[in-house]
């Protein structure tokens, strides 16, 4: 169906850049320092200090630059005493609290907190144990945090590989005076309880049994070394055996202790891992056997049906496992799957063809690739998801999931449409995969309350049996048990002071609280005078309207009266012009009449001339 892996999607040079910069910035550190991770964080000092957090095999680094105020911290992992996932301003998970004999440091803004806690805390688990990384490991961690391109070329990665094979070497290997046991127990006794309860877990089981258990996985010890070691220092050495392999993504986690579990389990080196070269989503060991965890996963079974509604999958119709001529058995379904994206519409198609290996063993391993085709997203005719379920047998109750998946291409596209293509599928895949570990630590949850109870008897069982046992085992259950309560001691110690921390937190709180309280009041009475003061204003203002409305009422009837005058004359004026022209024109009409009358006498005078000649 879908995957995911949470891991950062970083350019090919980012490796490359960041551990040149890791070695600028801290020329003091040892040449065979390698850079395993760095994350984006900030320093809580007076001010936040933003900047990077380097981490390596021995040593956690920070440093930060601003407006060339440059802060640079180096922190060995051997003189960590305890560290905490803690929250910035006691709402948001992003912060990580690292104590050291005298200092502690509160690293927050973390965009990943506890992909981040978890990797500085096996590392410094590692070096509490003495232990190194293998090649195996160091390289795995890489890719885990950087993707397979490092932007090194070959002589580079050879180099890199040289060196880490140098620190493959044990810090410590012939650790076997008093003194030094004494350091180390000084050194595990303070707040890391969970290694020494690991500790007295692993030599008390080793105790009733007799014998070490199978499951270790380093090399034995000469018989004359085992027999001058201190118990507690033959615990930690069983312990180191027990966790060669404890950053291999946990799987040596929960490796069996008991010895009927361990017998029949499957060695998991001796199957070869078969991941595909896309990203690897989950790797976990579960407490579900691997027959059960196959039926939760490819069969049609309940928790698959709660799982498809939950993503929104419909219409879920599957075939049964058909045996094909090759050996390999093929598994058809058909679902739809409702989206919320409005560019790729409503719904899609979806067709995922599951195909079971004919290496696989039934109730051992279980080798499953799923091929998965939609049919009604953009570009749906170019990519195919390509994921690969591999599910190994740990133990009677346990087992490994690995899943990695690879996107295919059927043509190849544009790098436009290839870059849009894998930003939605792994974004898709990171999603369903997280939802799918999810449920399924959930299930695991269920299966396990109804075994808790026969596990606490067969505890009790097992406590009653050491009572029979020599004096030496005896010894050995003391001082482990010494040891146990110095661990505790510290652990109240440690209590005492979180007391401290939230007891001071309260007051702080409380103090906070009552500031506020003031502050409130004085925004109330500053709004209550300032509301006062707008509505003299506005009075003023509305004053200042009505005198500015009188005077212009006044001036307006002063205008209108002149104005009524000066018509008044104009018109007295008018009327004496016409007057002077109404005696004009009579004046004129008399002249005419006389001018008329002497024309008329005139025409007379020469017509009677006329007549006169």
């Amino acid at each position: 169906m879908e995957g995911a892996l949470t891991a950062r999607q970083i350019s090919s040079s980012a490796y490359k850049d960041r551990n040149e910069e890791y070695k600028r910035q801290f020329t003091h550190l040892p040449e065979t320092e390698k850079l395993i991770a760095d994350y984006a964080c900030a320093l809580q000092r007076d001010i936040l200090l933003q900047g990077r957090l380097y981490l390596s095999e021995n040593w956690l680094c920070f440093y930060s630059n601003i407006f060339r105020w440059e802060t640079t911290i180096s922190i060995a992992l051997k003189n960590i005493t305890f560290m905490t996932k803690e929250k910035t301003a006691r709402l948001i998970p992003n912060a990580i609290q690292i104590f050291t004999e005298g200092e502690k440091f509160f690293f927050t803004s973390f965009a990943a907190r506890d992909r981040s806690y978890l990797s500085i805390f096996r590392l410094w688990q590692n070096v509490l144990l003495d232990k190194s990384l293998t090649r195996q490991e160091f390289w795995q961690l890489l890719q885990q945090n950087y993707g397979t391109e490092l932007g090194l070329n070959a002589e580079e990665m050879e180099n890199l590989s040289l060196s880490t094979e140098d620190n493959v070497q044990p810090r410590s290997p012939r650790r076997s005076s008093l003194d030094g046991c004494g350091e180390r127990d000084e050194k595990l006794s303070k707040p890391i309880s969970f290694t020494r309860e690991s500790i007295s877990r692993v030599s008390e089981t080793e105790s009733i049994d007799g014998n070490p258990p199978k499951g270790g996985l380093g090399k034995e010890e000469p018989q004359s070394e085992k027999q001058i070691k201190s118990p507690s220092l033959t615990s930690e050495k069983r312990l180191s055996r027990l966790s060669s392999k404890s950053l291999d993504l946990n799987k040596n986690e929960y490796l069996s202790l008991d010895k009927s579990s361990t017998s029949d389990s499957v060695d998991e080196e001796n199957i070869p891992e078969k991941d595909l070269h896309g990203r690897l989503y989950i790797n976990r060991v579960f407490h579900i056997s691997a027959e059960r965890m196959f039926e939760l996963l490819f069969t049609s079974s309940r928790f698959m049906q709660i799982f498809a509604s939950s993503r929104n999958i419909i219409d879920v119709v599957s075939t049964p496992w058909n045996v094909e001529p090759g050996g390999d058995q093929l598994r058809t379904m058909t679902y739809t799957i409702v989206l919320n994206n409005p560019l790729t519409g409503k719904c899609t198609t979806a067709t995922e063809k599951q195909r079971l290996y004919k290496e696989s063993r039934e109730a051992q391993f279980y080798l499953v690739d799923s091929e998965v085709l939609t049919h009604d997203v953009p570009y749906h005719d170019y990519f195919y998801t390509l994921n690969r379920y591999y599910i190994i047998r740990s133990s009677k109750q346990k087992c490994r999931l690995r899943v990695s998946t690879d996107l295919k291409y059927k043509k190849q596209p544009w790098a436009v449409v290839k870059s849009l293509i894998e930003k939605n599928s792994w974004s898709s895949l990171a999603d369903y995969f997280k939802q799918l570990e999810s449920d399924l630590l959930t299930e695991e949850s269920m299966v396990n309350q109804s075994i808790e109870d026969p596990g606490k008897l067969s505890g009790l069982r097992r406590r009653r049996r050491t009572v029979n046992r020599t004096a030496e085992t005896a010894a050995k259950l003391s001082s482990q048990r010494s040891s146990g309560d110095l661990g505790l001691d510290a652990k109240g110690d440690i209590t005492g002071k979180k007391k401290e921390i939230e007891s001071y937190n309260t007051v702080l709180i409380v103090v906070m609280s009552i500031f506020l309280l003031l502050l409130v009041l004085l925004n109330v009475t500053l709004f209550l005078k300032l509301s006062k003061i707008e509505y003299a204003a506005q009075s003023f203002y509305r004053l200042h309207l009505q005198e500015e409305k009188s005077v212009n009422l006044a001036s307006d009837m002063a205008s209108r009266a002149e104005n009524i005058q000066k018509s008044k004359d104009q018109a007295h004026r008018l009327k004496g012009v016409l007057r002077d022209s109404i005696v004009m024109l009579e004046q004129l009409k008399s002249s005419l009449i006389m001018l008329q009358r002497t024309f008329d006498l005139l025409n007379k005078n020469k017509t009677g001339m006329a007549v006169q000649s």
